[in-house]
């Protein structure tokens, strides 16, 4: 087998108890010490005149994303962690992710699984996203609560449709 074809990374996917994320990817991390696992975040709107860094919340309850060679053999459910309860595979066993959830998680991982704030801009009582993860789904798109400062995003992930509300500030228009 070439050496490239060694280094080569794909994503998967683990369902564990909701709640226990945390422990989830840190057993992934411990037992696949060639996996790197994230859980992914969304940062919340922070309340007046809160310090510190904003407030997030799990975007995903129970599930965590990991990295690993294509070529690994992925074992992580054990007697000694009872946080995991199943690999996420295909109908043939794979557990490597595939299209657009593959491409999700690259994204995930790319961001350190931090999905921030958007930027946007009002024009008249249109809102308009300029950057961040709402201007890359701005079609999926079903709702605007501008009040709020949150979009409602149908997503497709693992071939079921979620939704979830991402949060936008808005910025003076260049």
């Amino acid at each position: 087998m070439s050496e490239h074809k060694e280094n080569k990374r794909a994503y998967g996917c683990v369902f564990c108890l909701t709640g226990r994320e945390e422990a989830a990817k840190e057993h992934i991390e411990r037992v696949s010490t060639n996996a790197r696992a994230i859980i992914a975040k969304k940062v919340e709107q922070r309340k007046k005149n809160e310090a510190g860094d904003p407030p997030t919340e799990i975007m995903y309850p129970g599930y965590v994303f990991f990295e690993a060679p294509t070529n690994e053999t992925i074992f992580l459910r054990s007697s000694k962690n009872e946080s995991i309860i199943s690999i996420l595979t295909s109908e043939k066993g794979d557990w490597r992710l595939y299209g657009h959830d593959a491409q999700f998680v690259g994204w995930l991982f790319a961001h350190d699984g931090l999905i921030s704030f958007s930027q946007a801009y009002q024009e008249g009582d249109r809102i308009q996203i300029i950057s961040g993860i709402l201007k890359e789904v701005e079609k999926s798109i079903i709702r605007v609560d501008k009040r709020r400062q949150g979009a409602l995003v149908r997503m497709t992930l693992f071939g079921r449709e979620i939704e979830t509300w991402l949060r936008y500030e808005l910025v003076d228009k260049e």
